[in-house]
Order: C-alpha cells, then structure tokens, then sequence
C-alpha cells in the first residue's frame, strides 16, 4: 500500500500537538519506510523519538537528514540540531564533527563552542576540550557555565589552583549560581582546606537551602572528620538528587529502633551504591537480628553466593528476585543514621563474615604453590566506572617494589585492565588467578587462606575486614569519608592498616611504605638493594 506522504505528516504533526507521541511516532515510521530520503518524515521523526528519550533513534534521523542533502544546503542551525541529538545519544565522536562543521559557518557561536567542549571531554579529548573552554571564555567573558565547567576540567587535569579560580570566576559573574560554590567546596576539601569548604557548602546553602549536592557533600566533609550526627543525618539527602532512588515509598522507610520498634516485624534491607559498600555495612543486620526483627535483605547478584546464609537473615534474594512482604525497608548506608551510630559505636566485631568451607579446596594449588612462603593477596584497582576511580585506583607496574619479598603473591584483581594486563604477565612473582574469581564466594575462599591482603580502597579491602584478615589500605591523599584522617588504622576494621599519600597523587610513598611494612611482616633474609 502506498502513502500519500504529505496526509501521513500532516496527520502525524497533528497526533505530536495533541500528545499522541506514541501515534505520530507510527506514521512517521511508516512515511519513512516508504521514503527513506524524506527530509520533512525524517526530521519529524528525530523530533518525536528525542521528545520519548530515544536519542539514538532521533540522532539517527537527524544525520540520515544531513546526508540526504547536499553539504550547501544544510544550514548551521541542523547541524547543532544533530550535534546535540548524537551528544544526548553518547555519540561523542559523531557530536564533535557536527559542532565543528556548526563552527565553520557559525565561528565563536557560544552554544556550539559550549557543545563541542562538552563532547570532547567525553571523549577523553580533555585537552581539546580545554582550548574550546579557553576560546569560549576568550570570546564571551560573562558566560558563568563556561567558566564553571572549565573548573571542572582543569580539576580533572590537576590543576587545582586555575580550577578554584574558575569556579570563582563563575560566581563573580553569576553569585547565586550554587554548583560553582559546591565544586568549590569540593576542590577546597581535597586541599584538606576543611573550614574553607564548609564555608562553601553554606553558601551555596544559603541560597538554595534545599540543594543537594552541597548537602551531601557537607555530609561527606563531616563524616570524613569523624561529624557523624551531622554527617549521617545529612547524608539522608543523597536519595534527592533525581538520580537515585530506591523505589519504595518514604512512609514505609524504617527510622530506628526508638521510633518503630523492629521486633517481631519484616525489615527489607538493600543495597545501594558499590560492592564494598555492602561488604561494609551489612554487619547492621546483626544489629537488627539482636532486636528481634525479621530481616531480608536484598544484595548485587555477585555477593548472592556469599551472603546467601547471613547470620540473622530471613532470606537473602538478588538484584531482580521478587521483593517480599514487608514491614518497613533501609537502605543499608542508611542504617547508620537509623541506629544513631557514633564513633564510640561503630559495630566493629570480626569476623561477620565467612568463607564457604566447600570452596577452599578450589585454591589448593595456589597453597602448595606458596610452601612456607607468607601468603599475600593483591588488589591494585576498583571499578574504572568509580567517580574517583582516577585517584583511588594505581597500575600493578607501581607496586613492583613489593615483589622482591620472599612471599607468594597472589593477584585478587578480577577485573584486570588492558594496561595492567601485559605487565602482570612479565611479573611472575605476581600470580594471576583472574580467570577463577567467578564470585565474591570465590574470593573469600581465596581470602580466608592468606596471611594479608594489600589493597586500594576497593571491595576486595572489605571483604577481608570482613573476614577478620590482617588487610593493609592503600588510600589517597583525600580519601573517601570512611577511613576518616590522620590515622593509621580504622574502626571498621580492627585488623586494618591503612597507608596514605602524603601529598596528591604520591603513590611511590605509599608503596615505599608498604614495602617497608613487609619487612617487619616477614624479614627479608639478604639485604635489599638500595
């Protein structure tokens, strides 16, 4: 059956005014199908697949549109039209070659130099990107988001000093604009400019008091410092911010024992955020066990095998099993809050957890390998989609001063990147057991057999605090909120050591540090070269 093309669009516009997306969207589709080439079919379509969020489907219009005229006859205005629908669809590398043809007929426009900085940072071009942000703020001084969002890339870049200027710049230009005092904040805390950031955080909160990010940064800055009411309490507002959520209502979310006793009633405990976040904070169950509640608790289908039989528990399900009846549902960071911990009273009792005495003889080989050798486990990275992966994560090539111990390594790194792939072959005092870590199970097996486990901040240091094993802590110089400041061992773990830079980025102390530490764990026979 042939359309008559020009009643299909008309009817089609006619069903995108009135609403009826899912209407418009057919007749589109189907003009298309019959004429694959047809500008006005295809722009219409772009413009109601981008107003459903199916960006890819819109950039796809949007670009077979371009192609289907000649370069002459495309204006500037379509070519930004599409540059933004291939940004929107994670494109970056088709974005950036449209904003640069919008630049050769549209030179300096703000939009399109804002557009095509954007892309390039996406795309790792973080120089690139720089230039675009310098010709930007060059061109058009007063543009307050083009100052704030070169802050964030020259903190990106380390340079802390022109970052802070330019979060500065954008408040001198836009004084109520709070994201620029919250990155502000941000920089300054990592500078250990602890008042200096605080500051911030109340600025930005005296102009929009219900902001979250600096309400969640302040609560992070606090529980660094060891505020933990304040801290707790504010960190509540990390369900706000639009992105994440727990999906149940707030009036059945438990508030602590005082407030809704939990014996004899059905709490649902989840996940939230990382691995590690749960390795550290399901030790709450014990606590509401002790109570008398009913617990089940809902954790990452990797740890299901591990924690499938917790103590105190009901039940332990997945990420996708069906949620059962209950009383009242916490999240499990916000357990804390709910219990009034404080740093007098952080349950601290290891081990919680414990390796599946069936899987232990998975790893005898790895145990004869070692004879009498000491048996140290290694994890040199977390998850490279961590917000701070950059700085909390090293390359195993750093630790090579480790290797010359007279001990059995063993790599605990599951996922081992590119990078670090070809140097952990050349490194046989470093065995690699990647390919049978299929489960945090398998892990603890592994764990439970070692002498001492040396990690970056990463699931892999929880997992043996939680297994009560002696675990050294390689952190930066800022490091996340739990392991606090200045201390050389934690109230999570009693068994833990931590090792921090002494300056930004200084790994080579910390691995000079532990090196020495091994020395005192198992004195090395001959002398080390110097």
């Amino acid at each position: 059956m042939t359309l008559n093309i020009a009643a299909t669009l008309d009817a089609a516009h006619q069903h995108f005014v009135a609403g009826r997306l899912d209407e418009a969207r057919r007749l589109l589709e189907e003009a298309v199908a019959q004429a694959p080439d047809h500008g006005e079919a295809l722009e219409g379509l772009a413009h109601v697949a981008a107003r459903q969020g199916d960006y890819a489907r819109a950039a796809d219009c949007a670009t077979r549109l371009l192609q289907s005229r000649a370069e002459g006859a495309v204006s500037h205005e379509q070519y930004f039209w599409a540059a933004q629908l291939c940004q929107l669809a994670q494109r970056h590398g088709e974005a950036i070659d449209l904003f640069e043809r919008c630049l050769a007929r549209a030179p300096d426009h703000p939009a399109v130099l804002h557009g095509l900085a954007m892309s390039l940072v996406q795309n790792g071009e973080h120089e690139r990107a720089l230039a675009t942000l310098d010709r930007l703020s060059a061109r058009h001084p007063q543009l307050h988001e083009a100052h704030y969002n070169r802050g964030k890339l020259l903190g990106t870049l380390g340079r802390y000093d022109d970052e802070m200027a330019a979060y500065r710049r954008a408040i001198a230009i836009k004084p109520n604009f709070t994201p620029a005092y919250v990155n502000l904040g941000v920089a300054l805390r990592d500078l250990h400019r602890f008042d200096e950031a605080l500051a911030q955080f109340r600025q930005a909160l005296a102009i929009d008091p219900n902001d979250v990010g600096a309400r969640t940064n302040r609560a992070q800055t606090n529980l660094l410092l060891g505020e933990f009411e304040h801290g707790w309490r504010e960190y509540e507002w990390r369900w706000r911010d639009g992105t994440a959520t727990h999906g149940f209502p707030d009036a059945t979310l438990w508030k602590g024992p005082k407030a809704q006793p939990p014996a004899g009633r059905t709490l649902f405990v989840h996940h939230e955020q990382g691995l590690g976040d749960t390795l550290q904070f399901v030790r709450y169950v014990d606590l509401l066990a002790e109570a008398g509640a009913r617990v089940v608790m809902r954790v990452q289908d990797a740890l299901l095998p591990l924690l499938r039989d917790y103590p105190g528990t009901v039940g332990v399900i997945g990420e996708h099993d069906p949620v059962p009846a209950f009383d009242w549902h916490c999240p499990l960071l916000s357990l804390p809050f709910a219990f009034g911990t404080r740093a007098a009273g952080i349950p601290a009792k290891v081990p919680y957890l414990t390796a599946d005495a069936a899987r232990l003889a998975q790893w005898h080989d790895v145990m004869a390998a070692a004879g009498k050798r000491p048996r140290v486990g290694i994890a040199w990275s977390g998850s490279r989609t961590h917000v701070n992966d950059v700085n909390r994560s090293m390359r195993v090539a750093q630790l090579a001063p480790l290797f010359d111990a007279p001990m059995c390594f063993v790599s605990l790194q599951k996922d081992v990147r590119d990078e670090d792939r070809a140097h952990l072959a050349e490194t046989p005092a470093l065995l690699d057991v990647s390919h049978r870590l299929d489960t945090y199970a398998d892990t603890a097996a592994l764990v439970a057999q070692l002498d001492l486990v040396i990690s970056v901040d990463t699931s892999v240091a929880h997992l043996a605090g939680a297994l009560g094993k002696p675990v050294w802590i390689a952190l930066p110089f800022t490091p996340d909120w739990r392991w606090q400041l200045g201390r050389t061992d934690s109230p999570w773990y009693g068994q833990a050591r931590l090792f921090r830079q002494p300056v930004r980025g200084d790994w080579a102390s910390v691995v000079a540090n532990l090196r020495n530490a091994l020395d005192g764990f198992a004195p090395v026979s001959t002398p080390r070269e110097a």
